[in-house]
């Protein structure tokens, strides 16, 4: 199990965002988590990393409980935390090196990065990029070092449909071979493209299961319809 999480509690000050929650993911799986904006998913990644403590609960990631397990780890943030003064080769150069990554293993990662995720002339300063190249940057960022575990907070937001399917095209192939992929998406066609699925609304799991299988539970079509009926079985309840 790359990722266990028992009755995790996490909140801002009285506000409550991450309430006795419970996941679980598979090592070499793609994990993803649905719901709408607001509902705990970023503060459970920030959590997973150890930028965030818990309040309450237990948390074991890649099989340790000390929290931030470096280089084992890539992440691309929401919110992207890129250096804008940097130009795109420097900026690779920078991360590659805190994962102690040699000057040609740099290189050859960042040939494939930028054919892979179409990523501008490397010379180009990140502070001048659109919003999308800056997200495609973050990506790579986050690949750069082949990770055992990526955490991926809404990766294809911004991503034109080839350049997604080519994501997640990779996505599954590093799956295949032993990478941990956990994402969050809001698009309800990219979950059901996961091994597992967490259905996620106000800081809890709804459900958690493969695609497949939460359709068939629900004798649903998809997953959409499955999401609602979760949500308002929370709202009788």
């Amino acid at each position: 199990m790359a990722i266990r999480i028992s009755g995790l509690k996490r909140g801002y000050g009285k506000i409550r965002v991450l309430d006795s929650l419970d996941m679980n993911v598979d090592e070499g799986s793609i994990y993803g988590l649905l719901g709408p904006s607001g509902c705990g998913k970023t503060t459970l990644l920030n959590v997973i990393l150890g930028f965030l403590i818990p309040e309450k609960g237990e948390i074991n990631v890649l099989d340790t409980n000390a929290h931030i397990p470096g280089s084992d780890v890539g992440y691309a943030p929401q919110e992207l935390a890129l250096y804008l003064d940097l130009n795109i080769s420097e900026t690779l150069t920078f991360h590659g090196r805190l994962h102690e990554m040699s000057k040609q293993k740099i290189e050859e990662r960042g040939k494939w990065l930028k054919s892979f995720l179409d990523l501008p002339d490397f010379s180009r300063i990140v502070g001048k990029l659109s919003g999308g190249e800056k997200r495609r940057v973050s990506l790579a960022v986050a690949l750069l070092h082949e990770p055992r575990l990526l955490l991926l907070d809404e990766p294809t937001v911004g991503v034109d449909p080839e350049l997604r399917a080519r994501i997640w095209q990779h996505l599954r192939t590093i799956a295949d071979h032993g990478t941990t992929i956990v994402l969050t998406t809001h698009y309800i066609d990219e979950a059901g493209k996961a091994d597992r699925v967490g259905l996620m609304r106000d800081g809890r799991l709804l459900a958690e299961e493969g695609p497949l299988e939460l359709m068939d539970e629900h004798d649903s079509n998809s997953l959409e319809d499955v999401f609602l009926t979760l949500c308002k079985r929370e709202v009788v309840a």
